[in-house]
């Protein structure tokens, strides 16, 4: 086996999509997709979702909430699975399945507005009202990507 199937989350575009990666190369192709260059890796529910290991470094707009794990994921993510001895293989589950695990936390700020006075200024905001939204991934099939 020279290339193994994973799972491409982008969170701002609220994708998951499946991915290639070739063996030989499996650093800097998951490096390259991931938009990063350390790594780390999370284990959930019997998947190994790799992250960049700076994510949560970064001012981000959006976090993946990810069913099992502790605490909210940053960045592209790419889900895979490895053997008894940590090697890559591919991940078998449906890509419909993997993706109701997942969901995609972004802030809605709602501004409240008030009248202006006529002036140059317009209308002033008077405070903004901040929700958590949590959105599912679309599935993006292969042809697609």
């Amino acid at each position: 086996m020279s290339a193994v199937k994973a799972f491409l989350i982008e969170p701002m575009a609220g994708t998951i999509r499946p991915v290639t990666i070739n063996l030989k190369s499996s650093y800097s192709d998951i490096k390259r997709l991931l938009k990063c260059q350390m790594i780390d890796i999370v284990r959930v529910s019997g998947f190994d979702i790799i992250v960049d290991d700076n994510g949560l470094n970064k001012a981000v707009e959006c976090l993946t909430n990810v069913e099992g794990a502790p605490h909210p994921l940053a960045g592209n993510l790419l889900v895979t699975k490895s053997d008894r001895l940590g090697e890559l293989v591919d991940v078998s589950e449906a890509i419909e399945d993997v993706a109701t695990l997942f969901s995609i936390i972004r802030l809605e700020h709602h501004p409240e507005l008030v009248a202006g006075d006529g002036s140059a200024t317009g209308d002033l905001i008077l405070r903004i009202k901040i929700r958590l939204d949590h959105i599912p991934l679309k599935v993006v099939n292969a042809a697609n990507a």
